[in-house]
């Protein structure tokens, strides 16, 4: 996964839902937590992009709340100005799968009667990533407690019972 977070560096995020949590250092520590645990990312600085650089992001990350199925027009916007926050008052995260060239995700948006914000969005990740790194671990250590379980095997000659299948047995009862 490959996130790209769009601010202004002059203009504070307004006081809204959609900004809620937003503190631009604490989000650059979570993203670099993500890196560590493989997720690539980069901080946009709109203040030195063009009004069509940035609206062009603009529709990328609209065609990907289209795709979700979830409103974001008065998330950056309002009905009639749609996208006039986009990475200025309302700062904005988009996340693209590896090889593709749109965003399949952006944040903050609205899913149902609540937000989801950027913070929420990267604290439930690393939670999400920390907890398959864990699983990835259990694993290991059940892989060196069958080696140790087949040494002992060896040790007291053959019981006819496969060491797996003691572990399966062990577990149902």
């Amino acid at each position: 996964m490959i996130l790209k977070l769009i601010y202004h560096s002059r203009t504070f995020p307004l006081d809204s839902l959609e900004n809620e949590g937003f503190d631009l250092p604490k989000i650059k520590g979570l993203l670099e937590r993500l890196e560590n645990s493989g997720v690539a990312w980069v901080a946009i600085d709109s203040l030195g992009m063009s009004a069509e650089e940035l609206s062009d992001l603009y529709f990328e990350c609209v065609g990907a709340a289209v795709y979700q199925k979830y409103p974001v027009r008065q998330v950056f916007g309002s009905k009639r100005h749609s996208g006039f926050l986009f990475g200025k008052g309302v700062p904005a995260l988009l996340a693209y799968e590896p090889g593709k060239e749109h965003p399949s995700d952006v944040y903050p948006h609205r899913a149902g009667d609540s937000t989801v914000t950027i913070r929420r969005f990267l604290e439930d990740l690393l939670k999400k990533r920390e907890r398959t790194e864990m699983k990835g671990e259990s694993r290991k250590a059940s892989k060196v407690l069958v080696e140790q379980m087949d040494q002992l095997r060896e040790k007291i000659g053959p019981i006819g019972v496969p060491v797996a299948e003691l572990i399966r047995e062990g577990r149902r009862r």
